[in-house]
């Protein structure tokens, strides 16, 4: 698995800075150090947005046209800017639902429905957060929904076919693997030597109880699985992509009974940048997305 995959592009950061211009609960656009909110008038929704792992709040709006489609549909959107994150400790996702939370407070927005949605190392942070919140419903963000977007779930999946690649004739999947490989053994070992390590960091696991505390919510994963583009700009077998494990992913989703997950698969939308790219926040059809997240919001019932 390359770096490419995995973070996506290294971009020049746009910090977000400023105050307000109007008052919160107004339509408009609002920032903060850590985020950047796109408010329209009277929000049906709230959808929070992760980049991917080198990406930030300007990564998010350029390369996708969410934020343009949610505003015309009467969906907030939070556009988030951690990133450099496949896994975040107790105390990031406790400070990350404080940043949240005060969002929503600030600009009146605590009856929305919530959905989280991120791409890439993004995707992983989405579904952390996620689980993190079925465990503590105290924390008041009444999340119904997250969908993910070719995100490396599982962390020792990810290890061993970068393990795998740092023998890759390409010198530079090479490199990439290897750095791939010492940022996971320098965080958390080998999962070989520390499989508890992996199994408690990871999003999702191989163990099916990794994804009960995604039951209660509605779930998307968004793959382009491009076998040849991988094989021929990479040298990537299908059991080496994200694409690979979201499938597995799908199957454990049911053998738990999960009641809607879906893995959307698709063909030929993946761009990145401007050049063609199945790993990308464009391989979602962002109108489709919205009319899934507003008929959420008429049809189910929120998580506390």
């Amino acid at each position: 698995m390359r770096m490419g995959m995995l973070f996506g592009l290294v971009l020049a950061i746009a910090a977000c800075t400023g105050e307000p211009q109007v008052e919160g609960k107004r339509a408009g656009t609002y920032a903060a150090p850590e985020w950047s909110l796109h408010l329209p008038d009277r929000p049906q929704a709230l959808l929070v947005l992760f980049p991917c792992y080198s990406c930030d709040t300007s990564d998010t709006r350029t390369e996708s046209r969410i934020v343009e489609e949610a505003g015309s549909r009467g969906v907030a959107v939070l556009l988030m800017g951690i990133n450099r994150r496949i896994f975040l400790s107790e105390s990031e996702l406790q400070a990350l639902v404080r940043s949240i939370r005060m969002a929503i407070d600030d600009h009146d927005l605590r009856k929305a429905p919530v959905f989280f949605g991120g791409f890439s190392s993004g995707g992983n942070v989405s579904v952390l957060l996620a689980k993190h919140l079925a465990q503590h419903p105290e924390a008041g963000i009444g999340l119904k929904g997250l969908f993910v977007v070719d995100p490396p779930l599982d962390l020792a999946h990810v290890y061993a076919n970068c393990v795998n690649d740092t023998a890759h004739p390409n010198p530079g999947t090479a490199e990439e693997a290897r750095m791939v490989v010492r940022l996971l053994e320098d965080s958390l070992g080998r999962p070989q030597e520390h499989p508890e390590t992996y199994l408690a960091r990871s999003p999702i696991t191989f163990d099916d109880a990794s994804v009960e505390l995604l039951k209660p919510y509605a779930v998307r994963l968004y793959t382009e699985p491009d076998t040849v583009w991988w094989r021929e700009q990479r040298g990537q077998r299908y059991e080496e992509l994200n694409a690979w494990r979201l499938k597995q992913l799908e199957a454990q989703l049911q053998r738990v009974h999960h009641p809607s997950a879906r893995l959307i698969e698709t063909t030929g939308r993946g761009v990145q940048h401007g050049r063609r790219h199945p790993h990308a926040w464009s391989i979602v059809d962002e109108k489709e997305l919205m009319n899934w997240v507003l008929g959420e919001v008429n049809d189910r019932t929120a998580v506390p």
